[in-house]
């Protein structure tokens, strides 16, 4: 007999963060996500460290902790979509399945989410850059310029302090 899979509703947008310039998970996630025990998960892993390089680890598995319910320390790993790759290959059946593609929607979707966010910052700082070099130049040419720039002085600071913003990738989330 068949039996329908049942997968679970969720934003897959939900399933992975930026960090710095990557896009990560965490080993909390992907107990959740495929309904499998953390522990489990942390064994799969410990298994990888085992079987795979160290650099490869220490690229995509970073332990780190959190406090659990309790109150207490507990490890987990923050995992790159390629240690994700690795770590889900055995999970397995129509919802494992399902749920990878999410996944995969998810981190595909983040990393254009980075790239945008990061193409427009280059931008802003070019033509912030203009600017600045525009307004530098003014306050060297004579004293009716130079109260120009201590005008533009601030206006500028204040765009810079935006660009920063709009670049941080941090801000995606929310």
């Amino acid at each position: 007999m068949n039996n329908p899979s049942v997968i679970p509703a969720f934003d897959f947008r939900d399933m992975v963060t930026p960090s710095g310039s990557k896009v990560i998970t965490t080993s909390i996630k992907v107990a959740s996500y495929f309904c499998k025990a953390h522990k489990n998960v942390l064994r799969t892993i410990k298994r990888l460290e085992s079987d795979c390089s160290p650099d490869f680890n220490r690229l995509n598995f970073e332990p780190v902790e959190y406090i659990d319910k309790k109150g207490e320390m507990r490890l987990m790993y923050n995992i790159t979509k390629d240690g994700w790759m690795m770590l889900v290959m055995g999970f397995t059946g129509k919802a494992a399945t399902a749920i990878k593609e999410q996944y995969i929607a998810a981190f595909n979707w983040m990393a254009e989410q980075l790239g945008r966010r990061m193409a427009m910052g280059e931008e802003m700082q070019h033509r912030y850059a203009i600017k600045e070099t525009r307004s530098k130049l003014k306050g060297t040419i004579g004293s009716r310029l130079m109260n120009e720039r201590k005008k533009e002085k601030h206006v500028l600071k204040l765009e810079h302090e935006h660009i920063m913003q709009v670049t941080q990738p941090e801000l995606l989330i929310g």
